[in-house]
């Protein structure tokens, strides 16, 4: 599962971590300006997300899940995450552009 785009906004980059799961996505639309209050929006999450600074990226942002070992190999479990979240992004991302 690599760079695979969700939606218009979010485009899933992969996987890593030693201990759970630690699923990254790039954000291709909103400004570097939005960094804090996306960061703000995150914390409200039910999981561990927030905004990894790199440079050569728009915003990265990295969502932090501690299956079990059944769900770690399972496709579905990290797909439903996935779909919630993006859904989450997309209207914490709203949210802010009605603001701004």
């Amino acid at each position: 599962m690599r760079n695979i785009i969700y939606d218009d906004m979010l485009e899933f980059e992969g996987s890593f971590g030693e201990k759970g799961l630690e699923l990254s996505f790039v954000d291709l639309v909103s400004p570097k300006e939005w960094k804090n209050e996306i960061g703000a929006k995150l914390e409200s999450y039910n999981e561990d997300a927030y905004v990894e600074d790199k440079e050569r990226l728009n915003l990265c942002i990295i969502l932090k899940l501690n299956p079990s070992r059944e769900e770690i190999d399972d496709i579905k479990y990290i797909t439903r995450h996935i779909n919630a979240f993006t859904n989450f992004y997309d209207n914490a991302i709203n949210e802010i552009k009605e603001l701004d």
